[in-house]
């Protein structure tokens, strides 16, 4: 009973604080099913095993034995620079509960971003990169319905990169993440993400190169509460363990990518006190590059996450469309 008491609103309360305490709900809901802003693959260890050849062998070798990012100077800062487009269906944009009605529309997502490699040390057996970044995202979604829940993201990171010749990399660091609603210009949602991290890149065959990524972090947010008793703005914070694996198979001029990911985040606050949500993510991505700053993508996405200790909460969704990438590097 306690759990569902973020869904019911007293007979007392007029119509003005239900129409709110909807419109709080779903932005509360679009929140929880918003993917963060990625840090660029040039600051993960990533690229190593995306390469356009998709052989590890490629990269640079250190006098350690340890695999060099080719993306960056021997010595001195590397600095990159992109920016994406990507335009695509969803079916369930404000990640709805399977029990409500869902307005399914296209979006239109923007995103410039930066960022710079401090250096390359030799440490051992390892290659020791620091890296910071920051990057910027317009969301827009296409159905005039939504429009109200139009938003803008700013992200910011800084990390630790350790790559080691065997195709392991060890990463750490703290990413910051804030969503500001376009209409109202007010701050939906702020984070600070601190995480520790693995990744595994080895060759399958001469066309095809497999990547695992498992990694642990603490959510520590900040969001407008609920117009209820026991709702605190801090209730969406949570820990994070995932896992993915993934594919990069060359197909001629095209880099096929399926990739599986799995997540439990744990939650110990306000409404959302012993709750858990585990999410599954499917993707499909097929990369064509047309130069080494620009390429196109098309994907197709699928997830769904199931939670324990908050009733009516599970969802499912699916997106498709195209990405345009462009990017350089000093």
């Amino acid at each position: 009973m306690k759990n569902i008491i973020k869904y019911i609103v007293t007979l007392a309360c007029s119509c003005q604080p239900i129409l709110f305490s909807q419109t709080a709900d779903q932005i509360r809901n679009r929140i929880e099913g918003t993917d963060r802003p990625v840090i660029p693959a040039q600051a993960t260890g990533e690229t190593q095993a995306s390469s356009e050849s998709g052989n590890v062998s490629d990269d640079a070798i250190s006098d350690t034995g340890a695999q060099r990012p080719v993306q960056l100077k021997d010595k001195g800062i590397s600095s990159f620079v992109g920016y994406n487009s990507k335009y695509f269906y969803r079916d369930n944009p404000l990640s709805q509960p399977d029990n409500a009605i869902k307005q399914a529309t296209g979006m239109w997502t923007n995103t410039f971003f930066g960022g710079a490699g401090l250096g390359v040390f030799d440490a051992g057996d390892a290659i020791i990169t620091p890296y910071i970044g920051v990057s910027y995202t317009i969301n827009d979604y296409i159905k005039s319905e939504l429009s109200d829940f139009n938003y803008n993201s700013t992200g910011a990171y800084a990390l630790l990169l350790a790559q080691f010749g065997n195709g392991w990399s060890i990463r750490g660091g703290v990413s910051y993440s804030m969503d500001r609603s376009t209409k109202q210009d007010t701050e939906d949602y702020m984070e600070t993400y601190p995480n520790i991290g693995v990744l595994k890149s080895y060759v399958v065959n001469e066309s095809t190169t497999a990547i695992f990524d498992a990694s642990i972090g603490t959510h520590q947010a900040n969001t407008e509460a609920l117009p209820i008793a026991e709702s605190h703005e801090d209730e969406l914070s949570s820990i994070e363990y995932a896992a993915s694996y993934a594919l990069n198979y060359e197909l001629m001029n095209f880099l096929i990518i399926p990739k599986y990911k799995i997540s439990f985040k744990d939650y110990d606050k306000g409404v959302n006190k012993n709750r858990n949500d585990i999410v599954h993510d499917f993707n499909f991505k097929i990369e064509y590059p047309f130069s080494d700053s620009f390429k196109i993508s098309t994907f197709y996405d699928y997830s769904t996450r199931k939670t324990d200790g908050l009733d009516d909460h599970d969802f499912k969704s699916h997106d498709y469309g195209i990405i345009l990438g462009l990017n350089a590097r000093f």
